[in-house]
């Protein structure tokens, strides 16, 4: 059974986007990445810079029967290593506000060039930040910036959740 902190914000977050069955790249190894497996039936490229990260979620993906349709690869969200549209559907949930600010912008504009349909950004609005990271140095991520910076490379929907705000992006023609 899969287990962890908002869960059912995960769930929302692929149910918006759309991703039963499809090719997805997850930036940040963790649960959404075992929940589009196990529950999506999606094929999943989870990254992150973080091995120990991506070694537990292997691990948990073994215990959930959903190994083989999870790739987990180390790689640098603000420069990945895969070709342009390789993946359906890229999603980055709650991983921006553990990035420097500096290459927040890279990091979507990547996300956008390695998706085809669409790609999803969701992160946490001031009361989950709060709950989340009260007591971290970590930066929280402007919404209104992050929206505007969405705007330049798709046409985003904006869901606002309880204590996460998913922008769905779809891709407009080059």
């Amino acid at each position: 059974m899969i287990e962890g902190r908002y869960l059912e914000e995960r769930r929302a977050l692929l149910r918006l986007a759309g991703v039963e069955g499809r090719e997805v790249l997850d930036i940040g190894a963790g649960t959404l990445t075992l929940i589009a497996a196990s529950e999506y039936d999606c094929f999943v490229t989870s990254i992150d810079i973080d091995t120990g990260r991506l070694k537990e979620t292997e691990r948990l993906a073994g215990e959930e029967g959903v190994a083989e349709k999870i790739s987990f690869e180390e790689a640098d969200a603000a420069a990945l290593p895969y070709e342009d549209e390789s993946f359906d559907i890229g999603i980055c949930f709650g991983a921006l506000h553990h990035m420097e600010p500096a290459i927040r912008g890279a990091v979507l504009s990547e996300l956008a060039r390695v998706s085809y349909e669409k790609f999803v950004v969701a992160e946490f609005n001031e009361t989950g930040f709060a709950e989340l990271h009260g007591d971290d140095d970590l930066e929280p991520v402007d919404l209104a910036w992050l929206e505007e910076e969405l705007a330049a490379l798709g046409r985003p929907v904006v869901h606002p959740l309880e204590k996460v705000t998913v922008f769905v992006v779809e891709k407009t023609a080059a």
